[in-house]
């Protein structure tokens, strides 16, 4: 049952960096990123303190992706 707590936990932190003024693509834990990057391919990203920032549309539309269709890779949350 622990593991299903951490799973929403972690899973709620990604719904949680939409409300963040600026999303960096490092504020995302590493399991995540590959879907996300694979997700934004050939989408325009800026850098704000050299650090890339993903536009909130874009990763709003990354999340209803996760809603309707999940992940494109497995993901490991232990």
């Amino acid at each position: 049952m622990y593991q299903l707590a951490s799973i929403s936990e972690k899973l709620n932190t990604l719904w949680t960096l939409s409300q963040k003024e600026f999303i960096f693509l490092d504020d995302l834990e590493l399991k995540f990123k590959d879907d996300l990057e694979n997700f934004i391919a050939g989408e325009t990203l800026y850098l704000k303190d050299g650090k890339v920032v993903v536009g909130k549309n874009l990763y709003k539309k990354w999340l209803q992706k996760l809603q309707s269709k999940g992940f494109d890779y497995e993901i490991d949350f232990k």
